[in-house]
């Protein structure tokens, strides 16, 4: 077909099935434009419907407040997190978005972010925008952005990998002077990975909803049909399913407060089963915080794993506790630790020069590191002694130590 025929096709009448293709193009773009046109009046219907402010541009703005239970934490306390420390009066800001996609390619956009910080008492102040049109994105990332305050401290789940790489390349593609990469940002979701990932078969945030904070929700629409709830208000001028959607925001970013305070009382060193007290005092301790370590890993007990015993006894080793790092490595040796007798082979050879010991453990080491550590031993306690090419015989076993 040449292109002199596609145009001629393209300009055709309408025929007995429809327009031709050109003219439902231009029938389409005239919807268009009229929706432009009643976009103010749609807007501010929308927000009667779902009780929220509506701005000229369409923003809509719902402000509302949750009750938190009563729990017995200070909030000064919230800060006893590994990965925050060591800031200082921190404003918590907890954030969740809609998108339209779970991609992060251009076309993505946040229509609904969700905002809360604590207020008097046991309220928590939840604040959600809502995109009414495509033009009220900017007005929404100033809103949400712009009044943040030099303190503050984002609180998300998985919003290190999604939400905020989301919202930081909408900010600069529409060059708003903001940048929340510079904020403090807490992610709920690899404190409780950390805790509980060995024993759960996912860590999504509904699970760790129900597991831990007892919330099964009901008449909840799944975060994956929020996107189509939007194309129906823009389409249609849908307002229930957008209503469904404002409630599973309000109850996520209400969940990051309350999992917050809840994954204080794990990471603070309780015996818990289900919990993996070796991740969480290692945590600890990579964050600087040695005495939190020991806390989480002597509070275990018998909870505690191989590898987390292996790291509280370097512990001891490092603070020069020697019985108590001694005590360890022999409880773990009796179960066949190999990595438990070479530090007490070490430890008899270089803390106690007792070489004869040290050679008892050395043959239980791991096959590369007995080789050196028996020919090393040998010429320490003297090539005089003619030392059995088998196993050390040893008349009291190192495991009754």
């Amino acid at each position: 077909m040449t292109l002199a025929s596609r145009l001629d096709r393209l300009r055709g009448c309408a025929t007995a099935s429809g327009p031709a293709p050109l003219q439902r193009g231009i029938e389409c773009l005239r919807r268009g434009q009229l929706s432009t046109a009643e976009r103010p009046q749609r807007s501010a219907t929308l927000a009667g419907d779902l009780g929220a402010e509506c701005s000229a541009d369409g923003l809509l703005i719902r402000s509302r407040e949750y009750r938190l239970p009563v729990s017995g934490f200070r909030r000064e306390d919230l800060s006893r997190l590994p990965e925050v420390c060591d800031l200082a009066a921190p404003e918590w800001i907890y954030i969740d978005t809609e998108t339209t996609g779970l991609s992060s390619g251009v076309g993505n956009l946040a229509f609904m972010v969700g905002l809360a910080r604590y207020g008097c008492g046991q309220l928590l102040e939840v604040r959600q925008y809502l995109l009414g049109s495509f033009a009220a994105e900017v007005s929404m990332l100033r809103e949400v952005f712009e009044g943040l305050g030099p303190n503050a401290v984002l609180v998300s789940y998985n919003g290190k990998c999604f939400d905020l790489p989301l919202l930081i390349g909408r900010l600069r593609m529409h060059r708003i002077d903001a940048d929340p990469a510079t904020l403090p940002h807490l992610d709920l979701m690899y404190g409780v990975r950390r805790a509980y990932r060995s024993h759960w078969p996912d860590c999504r945030l509904q699970t760790a909803e129900k597991r831990l904070l007892g919330l099964h929700r009901v008449g909840d629409m799944p975060g994956a049909e929020a996107p189509a709830a939007w194309q129906a208000w823009l389409r249609e001028g849908a307002t229930k399913p957008l209503l469904r959607v404002l409630e599973h925001n309000y109850q996520d970013v209400a969940s990051l407060a309350l999992l917050h305070q809840r994954l204080l009382r794990d990471y603070a060193g309780c015996r818990q089963p289900g919990l993996d007290h070796a991740a969480i005092g290692k945590a600890w301790r990579d964050a600087g915080q040695d005495q939190l370590a020991r806390r989480v890993w002597e509070s275990a007990g018998s909870l505690l794993d191989d590898q987390g015993s292996l790291q509280l006894a370097a512990l001891y080793r490092q603070q020069r506790q020697w019985s108590l790092a001694v005590a360890v490595w022999a409880r773990l040796h009796a179960h066949g630790s190999a990595l438990a007798a070479l530090e007490l082979s070490k430890y008899y050879e270089h803390r106690k020069h007792d070489y004869q010991t040290a050679m008892k453990f050395a043959w239980d080491c791991d096959a590369a590191e007995r080789e050196v550590r028996v020919t090393r031993l040998q010429g320490k306690i003297g090539r005089n002694l003619q030392l059995p090419l088998v196993p050390y015989p040893v008349t009291v076993s190192p495991r009754g130590l």
